[in-house]
């Protein structure tokens, strides 16, 4: 029980960190695995961190518009606008509610069924990966909007950005400029806190950002209703991560934005506009944060293939400890998929009570003006954006996107189009020449 504590408590803490999120809150892990009496509690403590830290990231969303992880950059459309209007609680308790809802469903599905799912990756491809991947891409077309120009700015800008790196038809170095370094691509944390962090905080410390309202009135039940009042979306959302989480490199930030679309497209004539603080907005995105974290497992465990960034490095911590994933030889130790069935409930009951709790004390960090908080937020954030190499190169590169996301900003280009086109882009070239190497040429 107490690796369920601490794991929870360790998630919801790299949760709150801005553009920290799972997959790095698990890498600092590695220097601790030792610490655990034995397998069974060091899967606990890793699957309650996983779930706390994918609950919790939405703080740093909500609150001050800095993604909490790549994978909660949909809900800042909305979840920040409501709280500039004084209704954070509204926002935070709608998304804890719909995570902690489709988390629970999923785990419980996945974790309970995990011995019996083998048989379902004969029916999954490559054709059918390529066709998921490009309904995305048309989902980043749908949530442009009426300026659907400053869209088109953003998938040219995500495409150039993630055509860098090496060719992967002729394996020659493109657009590298002859620097070793980008051989392998831009990595996507600098991208994230340069394109949606460092301009927000610039703007709160020049003062040009909104202000935000606090208001007296507790809106911790509305969260809740708005949430039942719009099950059908929330458990739609959970259905388009977990389907996301099932295909192998797709990813969290796919599924949310996925569901965003989703939102924006079902919702006649909003009484709200999406980007002014929809409640919908929130709702969709975060049901599928969690449903995406558990069926991502189902390939990790089954077939050793990461389904998501988190997953890789979660196979790594277990293989520290002579745990491999894929191996026949797991499913004769039921012990194993208990023990990620009750750290990954666990953590995902346990942190929504700590949320709901303390979200009224939490909220208060809007009152503290920007400059007062800026050294330990852009300490973080290169922190965060540097774990590349940790050479001065990883620096470099954060200052490219730092200046470049203000640039940006500034001329109100569409992040969410550019992140989304810039995450999807890689899978979506490799998968287009192993159809047209394999059908084609």
């Amino acid at each position: 029980m107490i690796e369920l504590l601490l794991g929870t408590l360790y998630g919801l803490l790299v949760g709150i960190v801005p553009s920290a999120g799972a997959t790095t809150g698990l890498v600092v892990l590695y220097s601790f695995m030792y610490i655990f009496p034995n397998e069974y509690s060091a899967i606990i403590f890793i699957m309650a961190t996983v779930a706390a830290s994918t609950t919790a990231d939405t703080f740093a969303s909500v609150l001050l518009g800095i993604p909490g992880a790549n994978s909660a950059a949909a809900t800042i459309q909305d979840g920040y606008p409501l709280a500039k209007r004084g209704k954070a609680e509204l926002a935070l308790s709608a998304a804890i509610t719909s995570s902690t809802i489709n988390g629970l469903i999923w785990g419980l599905i996945v974790f309970l069924a995990l011995e019996n799912l083998s048989f379902i990756y004969n029916y999954i491809g490559s054709i059918q990966l390529w066709f998921i991947t490009l309904f995305a891409f048309v989902c980043v077309v749908l949530v442009l909007g009426k300026k659907w120009y400053l869209g088109v700015a953003g998938i040219i800008l995500g495409v150039i950005f993630a055509v860098v790196g090496t060719d992967p038809i002729t394996n020659a170095s493109r657009l590298t400029f002859g620097w070793q370094y980008l051989e392998s691509g831009f990595q996507l944390m600098p991208l994230i806190a340069g394109v949606f962090a460092i301009p927000q905080i610039i703007d709160g410390l020049l003062g040009w950002s909104a202000p935000v309202q606090h208001s007296q009135k507790s809106y911790k039940l509305l969260g809740i209703y708005s949430v039942w009042k719009h099950l059908g979306l929330s458990l739609r959302g959970g259905a388009i991560g977990a389907i996301i989480g099932f295909l192998p490199g797709l990813g969290g930030a796919v599924s949310d934005w996925i569901s965003y679309g989703h939102s924006v497209n079902t919702t006649k004539k909003p009484k709200i506009p999406f980007g002014k603080g929809n409640i919908r907005g929130v709702i969709g995105p975060e049901g599928s944060n969690n449903a995406q974290k558990a069926t991502s497992m189902i390939t990790t465990v089954l077939f050793g293939i990461p389904g998501a960034p988190f997953a890789a490095i979660i196979m790594g911590l277990l293989m520290y400890l002579n745990i491999e994933l894929g191996d026949p030889s797991l499913f004769y130790d039921s012990a194993i998929f208990n023990s990620m069935l009750f750290g990954f409930l666990g953590g995902t009951i346990l942190v929504a009570i700590i949320m709901f709790v303390l979200l009224k004390p939490i909220c208060k960090i809007t009152k503290i003006p920007m400059k007062y908080f800026f050294p330990a937020l852009l300490a973080l954030l290169i922190w965060a954006s540097v774990q590349y190499t940790g050479g001065w190169e990883d620096y470099v590169i954060f200052l490219f996107f730092s200046i470049a996301g203000y640039v940006i900003h500034v001329l109100k280009i569409s992040k969410p189009a550019l992140l989304l086109t810039f995450i999807l882009f890689e899978r979506f070239e490799l998968l287009s020449v192993q159809l047209l190497t394999r059908y084609i040429l």
